[in-house]
């Protein structure tokens, strides 16, 4: 019934090299994208990444409302009080602030939780691989930041740990070298800075965002030589070359978010 910090990077680096190779549609093939045009990136990586996260003693859902974990912190903080009544007010006062969205509909990509229902999720996941930007990385991390200080309001967090993740990419068109470029270096380099900024506020934070090595990808250039009826050849490239680089932030109250190896 429970789950580190180096088993989320590997099985979420584990997850992205499966979705590669299960529809390449998300790194924007043209051909398979005529192809298999019905079939949408992100779903791919959270159900690859998700599989990797099971285990016999977990439940792992997929697009899970999170009013459904308010709702659940609640409950698990009114047994923690010894169901007095008069805690009810004080944890509905502190509930009241979690709202997600305008009509309380917003949900996570990935929630892994123990089969035990008297306890806190393990692991709160956002793994839109297709947001590669500062502004949309630092969106999922703000939603789930959100959800662990939820439960550190309400007493939760002290006494379990509670991993989040975010997964995102950066991939580079032209480059078969699988160095990523300084474009990658100022994205880690942004996250870091509001990683360190929201620790400033909660101690109990810790937090690292890095490339994965596991799930990275090099595409060399590929193509074929096309003959034509009047005899002349002509190289036709089918695929550009890209690196593909997945990257993670990993946060949690957990000490081990701050030593595992990505």
């Amino acid at each position: 019934m429970t789950i580190n910090a180096q088993e989320i990077v590997q099985a979420i680096g584990n997850g992205v090299a499966q979705a590669l190779s299960t529809n390449q549609l998300f790194l924007g093939v043209e051909e398979d994208a005529s192809k298999n045009a019905d079939i949408h990136p992100e779903y791919v990586i959270t159900v690859e990444v998700a599989k990797k996260l099971t285990a016999p003693d977990r439940i792992v859902s997929l697009e899970t409302h999170m009013k459904e974990l308010r709702r659940h912190a609640r409950g698990l903080a009114w047994v923690r009080s010894g169901r007095a009544k008069t805690a009810l007010p004080e944890l509905d006062s502190v509930l009241a602030r979690y709202r997600f969205g305008k009509k309380d509909s917003q949900r996570i990509d990935i929630l892994v939780r123990p089969s035990d229902s008297q306890c806190p999720p393990l692991l709160i996941a956002e793994a839109k691989l297709g947001v590669g930007n500062l502004p949309g990385v630092i969106q999922d991390i703000e939603r789930v930041v959100r959800l662990l200080t939820m439960y550190s309001d309400v007493g939760l967090l002290g006494s379990h740990d509670i991993y989040g993740a975010v997964l995102f990419h950066f991939m580079e068109e032209g480059n078969d070298s699988g160095v990523p470029n300084q474009q990658a270096s100022n994205l880690l380099m942004g996250i870091d800075t509001h990683l360190q900024s929201l620790k400033l506020t909660k101690p109990w934070l810790n937090a690292q965002a890095k490339l994965l090595t596991q799930g990275a990808t090099i595409q060399p250039v590929t193509g074929y030589r096309e003959t034509y009826d009047d005899g002349h050849e002509e190289d036709v490239f089918a695929k550009e070359s890209f690196t593909f680089a997945p990257g993670l932030v990993l946060l949690g109250n957990a000490a081990d978010v701050n030593t595992a190896n990505f």
